[in-house]
């Protein structure tokens, strides 16, 4: 998947650990820690490994690789954790990142993204959409965030509200839809609404 211009530019101005390894040298990690193998974590190993992204003040080190394995040749001792689930879809759970922060983050072998085992993403590149609408709606001044993850008793908001579909950063597991004035993002059956300042009757937004 290709990001968005909006996600480009905030990968381009995120915290990164640049990793040294090939793809190649990605796979052999993979293979001797007899990890098994799908090109969805390979492509997110290499596009998106020693990224680090924040929760509050707490770093988030996106990889799939712990350690790099020795320098300046591989020693063979960087790990891949990865679980095997209790389904047959997914099968595996891979850790894909380091962090204090008190949530498990893991890819499975489509590439899908998981928060403590609740799918938030179809991939990587999908998530980095998310984050980056995140970021551009705590940096503008004109927008705040009314509410955040709550269950509301209308159906069909983005109808009500107006609000188109943002494909870039929606999938079957979470959706983002925007006007003019409202951003919304939906995962399950919870709902994050940021309004604009000029925004004439949040109030009525509260009562949804």
């Amino acid at each position: 998947m290709t990001l968005s211009i909006r996600a480009s530019a905030f990968l381009k101005n995120a915290e990164r650990e640049i990793s040294r390894l090939t793809d190649a040298e990605v796979r052999e990690v993979f293979n001797y820690n007899d990890a098994p193998v799908f090109e969805p974590l390979i492509d997110f190993q290499l596009r998106f490994g020693g990224y680090i992204f924040y929760a509050g003040l707490a770093p988030i080190n996106f990889s799939l690789i712990k350690g790099d394995g020795g320098y300046p040749e591989p020693s063979k001792t960087a790990i891949i954790e990865f679980e095997e689930s209790k389904s047959s879809c997914p099968r595996y759970f891979f850790d894909c990142a380091s962090t204090l922060y008190q949530m498990q983050f893991f890819l499975d072998e489509n590439g899908v993204y998981y928060e403590d085992y609740e799918p938030k993403a179809s991939s990587f590149a999908k998530k980095v959409e998310h984050l980056a609408l995140w970021k551009e709606m705590n940096n503008r001044k004109d927008m705040e965030l009314l509410f955040r993850d709550e269950m509301l008793k209308t159906n069909d908001l983005e109808k009500e509200l107006r609000l188109e579909l943002l494909p870039e950063a929606s999938d079957q597991y979470t959706l983002w839809y925007s006007n003019e004035h409202i951003y919304m993002q939906q995962w399950q059956d919870m709902t994050t609404l940021f309004v604009s300042s000029s925004y004439p009757d949040k109030a009525k937004l509260l009562t949804l």
